[in-house]
């Protein structure tokens, strides 16, 4: 097998690959969850070797599939995969492949399943005959996707990186969408450096000194007409912390009394785990404000978003949290259940938000695109993405995927953030950190734990570290949510068209005009909501 190879996305992009370790095996379990600590360590930049980044992550990728889990929190995520690949090592079958993404370092994982949609109208008799021929069967359909499935073969015969000219075979038939190997990848949680308090994001009045007064996402003007009631806001991250006292009066619940999912789901978790049905966050260890080894990200989002009140508000303070969980800190997370959250997020949340950035993959592009028929009667639900925070690198994925608002990042001095990407795929920015201060935003409310540990006299209920292209991400989906609650009519481009029409001009994005720094300007709330009520419902 050829160690640089490429698989299809979604207009048939090729995306190129390098096989780092080949039919990875597992290693002892002591060995896999030290290997495991010292991946999420290098995902975040704390390894200054690449080497040594390299082969924890090798590491990270075998314990994904064989480690130990039982010995940690996340003891379930196994059954999320290959039901029987304990047995097949017995056996003396392969493990999995381990491979990086060059564009952007990303580490994707394959082990023996394919993800392959069909168009639709296609029969069964048709589809069966198809996977006949590329020596596959069906293992189960994916949940509000009629048309995919997950396929691998059923001789045991075909593992690791040998999946992908089978996959590019598949994608190549006029018959079907996309043909991907299940991956499960490497994904970026969004935040940026550390600076200083206070929601200056919300009103800059230059109280510190560096800031340039208005340089914020001039929201006072949209609370005189709207705060974002009835519309849901989902989060898609880590977890979030749904009995934190300034998130818990806006955490959606589910109407219908009987349904499984009443405050969201956590889709790293097997569906038929325990603790699926429960988005809070779960993973901690030690250094416990340490974002590679917890799950404090998603929380600070959902606050900025829309925490209600009590002297911390987010952006739209009487919308609705939508919590879903999809990572485990920085555990591997498999593609197809990344996909399986945005659908299901558009489903129930007129507006998505996603502060992470990962590999190119077609099942959570064809995921994006399906929320824009999924969502709002068919209006779409609108995903707010973050560019990314690679120091001006092009605009990651999913945020540069066209289904998707990519979302980047201004300074409280008016200036782009050095941190944010770039790129032709910036829509606007949104206030955030790289400047005098950061972003002051609900913190994980457990004793201890988040990126303000607190103290005997100060809870850390609140943070004022936050910052990246993270937290300019909820911001603006606040907005996108004041607008909606105004005219609720919009379909999706049509709301991304209204936002970009209102925003106020930076840099080179005079008025009406794009810059792939700041898109067509900062995000501006009074504006955006001023153009809602003149639209009309």
């Amino acid at each position: 097998m050829a160690n640089v190879m490429h698989f299809r996305g979604l207009g048939n992009e090729r995306i190129e690959l390098e096989l780092v370790n080949e039919n990875a095996r597992a290693a002892a379990p002591e060995r896999a969850m030290l290997a495991g600590l010292a991946a999420e360590r290098a995902m975040v930049g704390e390894a200054s070797d690449p080497l040594e980044r390299n082969r924890a992550i090798v590491e990270a990728s075998r314990a994904f599939f064989v480690g130990d889990h039982a010995r940690t929190i996340v003891a379930a995520a196994r059954s999320a995969l290959p039901t029987a690949f304990e047995a097949s090592l017995s056996n003396g079958e392969p493990g999995p492949a381990v491979l990086r993404e060059p564009r952007t370092g990303l580490v994707r994982t394959v082990h023996r399943e394919i993800v392959v949609r069909f168009k639709p109208g296609l029969n069964e008799r048709a589809r069966r005959r198809i996977l006949k021929d590329a020596k596959v069967e069906i293992r189960h359909a994916i949940e509000r996707a009629p048309n995919q499935f997950v396929v691998a073969d059923p001789a045991r015969r075909t593992f690791g990186a040998d999946l992908i000219p089978i996959a590019n075979d598949l994608a190549d038939r006029e018959e079907v969408v996309f043909a991907t190997p299940n991956f499960v990848s490497e994904y970026r949680r969004e935040r940026g450096p550390k600076i200083g308090p206070a929601q200056w994001h919300l009103d800059n009045i230059a109280a510190v000194a560096g800031q340039l007064a208005g340089q914020d996402v001039r929201v006072r003007g949209a609370w005189r007409k709207t705060r974002g009631k009835g519309v849901t806001i989902a989060i898609i991250d880590d977890g979030v912390d749904i009995d934190h006292r300034h998130l818990r009066r806006r955490i959606w619940r589910n109407p219908d009394k009987t349904a499984a999912d009443r405050v969201g789901r956590d889709f790293y978790l097997p569906n038929d785990h325990p603790d699926h049905y429960n988005p809070r966050p779960k993973i901690f260890q030690h250094p416990y404000d340490s974002l590679a080894n917890n799950d404090i990200h998603g929380t600070p989002c959902a606050g900025l978003a829309a925490a209600a009140g009590f002297g911390l508000p987010g952006v739209a303070p009487s919308a609705q949290i939508l919590a879903i969980k999809v990572f485990h800190a920085a555990e591997l997370a498999s593609d197809e259940r990344v996909a399986d959250a945005i659908r299901y997020a558009a489903t129930r949340a007129d507006v998505i938000s996603c502060s992470w950035t990962g590999g190119a993959s077609p099942d959570v592009e064809q995921a994006l695109i399906d929320a824009g028929t999924l969502g709002r009667g068919g209006k779409g639900s609108a995903v707010f993405c973050a560019t990314g925070n690679g120091f001006g690198k092009p605009v990651g994925f999913p945020a540069r995927a066209g289904s998707s608002i990519a979302v980047g990042a201004s300074t409280d001095a008016g200036m782009l953030a050095g941190y944010a990407n770039v790129g032709p795929e910036v829509d606007f920015v949104a206030p955030s950190g790289g400047g005098s201060q950061e972003l002051t935003t609900t913190d994980v409310s457990y004793p201890g734990r988040g990126f303000n540990l607190g103290t005997a006299a100060d809870p850390g209920l609140d943070t004022s570290t936050f910052s990246g292209t993270s937290g300019a991400t909820p911001i603006a989906a606040g907005v996108g949510a004041l607008v909606l609650s105004l005219s609720p009519s919009l379909d999706r481009e049509e709301l991304r068209a209204m936002l970009r029409a209102t925003c106020d001009p930076m840099g080179a994005a005079v008025a009406g005009g794009h810059s792939n720094e700041f898109g067509s300007g900062r995000v501006n709330a009074a504006k955006a909501v001023a153009a809602a009520i003149a639209h009309g419902p």
